[in-house]
């Protein structure tokens, strides 16, 4: 028996049910997962939603051999989409996401209600320093404000020490992307501490060194 973060663990699980998705009683909970994920992050999570007098329903598959849309000829794409049209909520610890799979685009798209969150290749480690140890408050405001700061500027420069040093103007009127963790409406949701935007693509200047990693690996 594991007891890495069994506390810990337990108190990520329920700020994910509690607070994030904000479950209430009776709504049906889907948590999908495949062979490559980490059983504890299932169970802990599928014992918070029970804890909040809703009801989870664990859906595991063979891990694909692809993601997204390469997903669909290894997975039961009929069952899949069937249950999830009927879902209140759906949390997606798929390691080999179904993110922008056929039943992740039916169900966003006719299950008006569907509130999905996606943290896919979840471990324990992860969900307690990402969800668990997060002071989401604090993490809105210091977002909305960087994000109201990025956008206010005319022009700008990003460098790192890999060498990354590139340029572009914004764009006024284009919305950001701005991911605060919660999935309490409606919609598609993103792990917390995410903002994108959408500069001028003509003024795009510079040099971008990839310092990380990329998934999946395409390049």
């Amino acid at each position: 028996m594991s007891y890495y973060y069994e506390y810990e663990l337990g108190k990520a699980a329920k700020i994910l049910c509690e607070d994030l998705f904000k479950l209430k009683p009776r709504e049906t909970f889907i948590i999908t997962a495949d062979t490559e994920c980490e059983k504890r992050v299932i169970d802990a999570t599928a014992t918070a939603a029970f804890a909040c007098d809703a009801k989870p329903m664990v859906i595991y598959t063979a891990s694909p051999l692809g993601v997204g849309k390469a997903a669909d000829p290894m997975l039961p794409l009929e069952s899949l989409t069937a249950a999830l049209l009927k879902a209140d909520a759906w949390v997606e610890f798929n390691n080999q996401w179904l993110l922008y799979s056929t039943p992740y685009d039916i169900a966003m798209k006719e299950n008006k209600k569907l509130r999905h969150l996606c943290l896919v290749g979840m471990n324990v480690d992860m969900m307690v320093r990402n969800i668990g140890r997060v002071d989401y408050p604090n993490l809105e405001k210091f977002m909305k404000l960087a994000t109201k700061k990025t956008l206010s500027a005319k022009h700008m420069r990003i460098t790192t020490p890999a060498g990354t040093d590139v340029e572009f103007d914004n764009e006024l009127g284009r919305k950001p992307i701005i991911e605060l963790g919660y999935a309490d409406t409606p919609g598609s949701h993103m792990m917390a501490g995410q903002i994108g935007w959408s500069p001028n693509f003509e003024s795009i200047n510079g040099t971008i060194v990839f310092d990380g990693s990329l998934v999946p690996p395409i390049i």
